[in-house]
């Protein structure tokens, strides 16, 4: 490709989904300053995920935060950051009720046309009043609660949407009455809005279509559309939910009644003869719904989860199972349902199945849920038409093992569950990743779209500097919002108007229709000049949507936004005291008044610009190590690798074949060719760090490096960011690998590879699953079961007659792996299932191994003959990877891998701006995984580096150094390890003896856990001080004037 070409990449992305991972992957595009267009067929953002009620495992509601100082915020499972940034981020710009149309040009130069259907109420000027609604006197089926409820014609999806409005479903049951128009108070609505045709140049496509959920009608045996009692799991999981049908009560559909009894059906559309893969999804979400319905309704619930395998195969999934069975008590039952009948009187369901034993049973329960598969999105078949792509056999989109993320046509990348059944964690995985493909695709057009995070919101330069009002007296403007008259209905403004004028400090009182519109931004700004207002209260929405608005508004006025204060009316005051205007009146009244006098003591805060080194350290020298390494590197960034080993490759040097049939030594030798031969990447091998300092943007280690002869050499490396690939290790300490015969899956691969005569005189294999070395956590490899079965299978290739045995506790080849399985069973390889609590013994008797192993399908022991007994032994973490989380303070989970700052929606971060983490060290992952985890800690890394400057501080915890006792209660009670005594030159403490506390901005988190446990008050959270929190001379709110 000629330079000429280079240069006419559009600095743009399409993104074609609206879910988790479209926001994901839009996000971290716009992050690296390319402008990205998020289409979304529906009314609004969110996918799926927005329709759960809650995530496992903290239970936590999936809409319970929004940002936070530092960016993408909360450390708990919600999309709400994603939401709120993505309305407030000038890189994006959001096109709902639209689909891709026509796809012309090539990669790095496409030309797409798309359909906008109309919506038919403008969301620059809706409020979210609901005033329409309450009107419109049509009845529909509210599809958002799968039915189970009605909505009006016109209608919100969700209380919180993006973009937060209403429109118009102007089907033919609409009558054009014309009430809506003539309800909203902003003239929002235009029922004679047209569809429009709309085109963008991009340099590439993301496709994250998402998936849709089988049909569990077809599968009429189950009653589901005939029973009312038998639910769907989307179905429960908005019962489940506080914004559901039933505000969050789990009923019977029948009679509102809480049910006694719950079972769950696994595989419905899954794991059957037409649809041969695994959904990967089930197992854990009947498990959380289990919980859910226990926490719930008590736990004397009857709970019963009927499936054929627990395929609990994530991050701290096999310990939420466990707790399921043991402390709630869980049921549950390896087998597969045939059929469920109702009883016409109770309504109550009787389920029909043959137990672990073979035994035919009937068992009674009040409500039935469908764990419903997933399935091809209903627009893959137009879309791959139209984008000129493949679909795989089952109709999900066609890619390669060592090129998850790409598409069969070049600058087209696919994420989520639209490659094959995914959950959320890998989702958001594969959205970053994708965005790192097109951020190296479209290296020279990074940050062509500049912004600035200079400020609390997400903004562009181009503000007049900033007024210097330290030595002024406080002269305050409160501006409160009649929103149309959604606040002015409940509340007598001009009454609040009159008393807020009376208050001390404030110079200005007004009322205006709608502040956040452009008229009122506009006035609010005029007026702070007009009066010489220093510091302003806005008495309006939700600080967490509109908090942002009234900050630029400042900010053009020539003051800091921090000299703000948002007092929430509408949803504190006037939506929940409707019909008590008098005492509505009066709250709003404190509101305001407690508003007033945080902001009389607020002081401006501002952060401080750094420059980012233009370079990463990546540490490991895997598949995921390289490969993020090449990402980065590609993209035009220098990349220090380290490697402990002599050699890169990582666990691939000893991976000879997959499943899927791919060669991966072509992989590694390609991987290794690449990252030796590039520019920008400096490989240091038989190299170990030994020292770190510094923060986001400006790190600073130490490496040390082991010549032939034994001796050590140090250097440092200064970087901007850090990627974490350390890898994993297959542990071999265990009693049995000391009997001759006993070997690994790994060393048996070798066999396969390097003795084929040996192997084609084994008579009797039994391999055994789930081994690991005494004291170890317990959790699920998650790639041993699809190995063991791999290697099963080339046996049975290489000696038909071979009687290959597996004994497993629950077989895990979750989504299209499934067919491995299925293709192993074919060619006779026999699987008996083991107790926990009784594993198999393996006796050396003679020179032949047996294998003693209690079936309880038979229920009585099998002896079993081998030749060799290959087990699969568990995957840990490299013995030295506590040592280096210590060096760059970062937490470990519980099985001893590195933490990520949250499980679901963070796998890539650590709450430690700046350092991102691939492959696995995170957790045991296959080879195509690894490489999108990579590729998305590239991505994350490339966010970073592409910014111009980043801005430190804000919102941080700061250290009176003379008040400091030094007691290290801070350093004990931050949930991130950030403070640390130390002595210097003025931080000498109390009396000037010893160390004080000191806390770097760069990295405080903002929590405020250490200002709350301080004994000596010695810090102060800045926007959050004592002197704004206790109001010296004001009663609280409550204390009534």
């Amino acid at each position: 490709m000629n330079r000429e070409a280079v240069r006419a990449k559009p600095a743009a992305a399409l993104v074609v989904g609206g879910g988790i991972g479209g926001m994901r992957a839009a996000l971290d595009l716009a992050d690296a300053g390319l402008k990205a267009y998020l289409v979304e067929q529906t009314a609004c953002l969110g996918g799926r995920v927005a329709q759960l009620g809650f995530m496992f495992p903290q239970h936590d509601c999936v809409l319970c935060r929004g940002t936070s100082d530092h960016g993408y915020g909360c450390t708990r499972p919600s999309i709400s950051p994603a939401y709120i940034q993505h309305n407030q981020h000038p890189n994006i710009e959001i096109l709902t009720y639209t689909r891709v149309v026509d796809v012309q040009g090539q990669a790095g130069d496409f030309t797409v046309s798309m359909r906008q259907e109309p919506r038919f109420v403008d969301p620059l000027r809706c409020t979210s009043c609901g005033l329409c609604s309450q009107v419109c006197p049509i009845d529909l089926p509210d599809s958002y609660q799968l039915g189970m409820s009605t909505r009006k014609a016109v209608f919100k999806v969700a209380a919180r949407a993006i973009p937060d409005s209403y429109s118009v479903d102007k089907g033919p049951y609409c009558e054009g009455c014309g009430k809506c128009v003539q309800a909203c108070p902003t003239n929002a609505i235009d029922l004679n809005q047209q569809p429009r045709l709309l085109n963008v140049e991009v340099g590439a496509i993301i496709l994250a279509l998402g998936f849709d959920l089988y049909d569990a009608t077809r599968l009429e045996e189950f009653g589901y559309g005939r029973y009312p009692n038998v639910m769907s799991a989307m179905q429960y999981e908005r019962l489940a939910s506080r914004s559901g049908p039933t505000e969050g009560a789990i009923r019977r559909l029948s009679n509102g009644q809480p049910p006694r009894s719950i079972a769950w059906l696994q595989c419905i559309g899954s794991r059957d003869l037409q649809h041969s893969f695994c959904s990967s999804i089930c197992c854990m979400y009947a498990t959380k719904e289990a919980i859910l319905a226990k926490q719930r309704l008590g736990e004397d619930i009857k709970c019963s989860i009927f499936l054929m395998d627990e395929r609990a195969f994530n991050k701290e999934y096999s310990k939420y199972s466990a707790n399921a069975r043991e402390r709630h008590g869980v049921e549950y039952q390896r087998c597969r349902v045939s059929a469920i009948q109702e009883d016409p009187e109770t309504k109550d369901l009787i389920l029909r199945f043959a137990d672990i034993s073979g035994h035919v049973k009937e068992e009674r329960f009040e409500m039935v849920v469908l764990a419903t598969g997933l399935q091809p999105p209903g627009t893959a078949r137009h879309l791959s038409e139209v984008l000129d792509i493949e679909l795989n056999p089952h109709g999900f989109c066609q890619t390669d093992k060592f090129a998850p993320l790409q598409t069969t046509r070049p600058g087209v990348f696919v994420c989520g569950a639209f490659s094959s059944p995914k959950e959320i964690v890998e989702t958001v995985i594969d959205a970053s990743g994708a965005a790192a493909e097109v951020m190296r695709f479209l290296n020279d057009r990074l940050h062509s779209h500049p912004y600035t995070r200079a400020w609390p919101f997400l903004g562009v330069d181009g503000y007049p500097p900033e007024k210097d009002i330290q030595d002024q007296a406080p002269r305050i403007g409160v501006f409160l919002c009649s929103c149309g008259g959604t606040i002015g209905k409940s509340i007598d403004l001009d009454e609040v108007r009159g008393k807020c004028s009376r208050l001390p400090g404030v110079s200005s009182t007004e009322v205006i229709d709608f502040a956040c519109f452009r008229e009122g931004v506009d006035h609010i700004e005029r007026r702070i000049g007009e009066a010489s207002l220093n510091r302003v209260v806005v008495a309006a929405c939700s600080a967490r949507t509109h908090e942002a608005v009234f900050q630029k508004t400042l900010l053009k006025a020539g003051l800091n936004p921090y000299l703000l204060e948002t007092v929430n009316l509408r949803e504190q005051c006037a939506q929940v005291h409707v019909d008590q205007p008098e005492l509505a009146t009066r709250k709003a009244a404190e509101l305001i008044r407690t508003g007033v006098g945080r902001v009389a003591v607020a002081a401006p805060i501002s952060r401080e610009k750094s420059r980012c080194l233009p370079a990463a350290l990546v540490i490991g020298g895997g598949v995921a190590g390289m490969t993020a390494a090449l990402a980065i590197a590609d993209s035009g960034y220098k990349v220090h690798l380290i490697e402990r080993a002599e050699r890169l490759g990582g666990n691939l040097l000893d991976l000879y074949y997959v499943a899927e049939g791919y060669n991966p030594q072509r992989l590694l030798r390609d991987l290794i060719n690449r990252v030796r031969g590039h520019q920008n990447i400096t490989t240091h091998t038989r190299a170990e760090v030994v020292g770190h300092s510094g923060h986001i943007g400006d790190f600073r280690t130490e490496v040390a490096t082991r010549r032939p002869d034994g001796s050590a050499e140090k250097f440092a490396v200064r970087h901007g960011v850090i990627v974490l690939a350390t890898g994993a290790r297959e542990t071999r300490d265990h009693p049995l690998l000391q009997l001759a015969g006993v070997i690994t899956q790994r060393q048996l691969e070798e066999k396969i590879i390097h003795s084929p005569e040996e192997i084609a005189a084994l008579r009797d294999v039994v391999m055994i699953q789930c081994v690991r070395q005494q004291g170890m956590a317990e959790y699920c490899s998650r790639v041993c079961c699809t190995n063991t079965i791999k290697n099963a299978i080339r046996l049975k290739l290489f000696n038909p007659a071979c009687n290959v045995t597996i004994l497993y506790k629950n077989i895990i080849t979750y989504g299209f792996r499934e067919e491995f399985y299925t293709e192993a069973r074919r060619h006779g390889v026999v699987f008996v299932r083991y107790a926990d609590d009784r594993p198999p013994r393996v006796l050396l008797e003679g020179k032949k191994l047996t294998v003693h192993v209690q079936d309880p399908t038979l229920e009585r022991e099998l002896v079993l003959k081998a030749d060799i007994v290959p087990l699969s032994m568990a995957i840990a973490p490299p013995a030295d990877t506590g040592e280096l989380a210590r060096m760059l303070r970062i937490p470990l989970s519980s099985e001893g891998f590195f933490q990520e700052a949250q499980l679901k929606l963070r796998p890539m971060d650590f709450m430690r701006d700046g350092i991102f983490l691939a492959g696995m060290a995170h957790y045991p992952k296959f080879l195509e995984e690894s490489i999108s985890h990579a590729l998305a800690a590239a991505g994350r890394a490339l966010s970073v580096l592409s910014q111009e400057s980043l801005y430190l501080g804000g919102v941080v915890a700061q250290v009176d150094p003379a008040k400091c006792a030094g007691c290290l209660t801070c350093t004990r009670t931050c949930p991130f390890g950030i403070p640390q005594v130390i002595e210097q030159e003025g931080r000498l403490g109390v009396g000037g003896l010893g160390g004080a506390a000191f806390i770097d901005s760069a990295l405080c988190q903002g929590c405020g856990t250490c200002t709350g446990e301080c004994p000596a008050n010695a810090i102060q959270l800045q926007n959050f001080a004592d002197g704004q929190m206790m109001l010296s001379g004001i009663r609280g709110l409550g204390a009534w004037q």
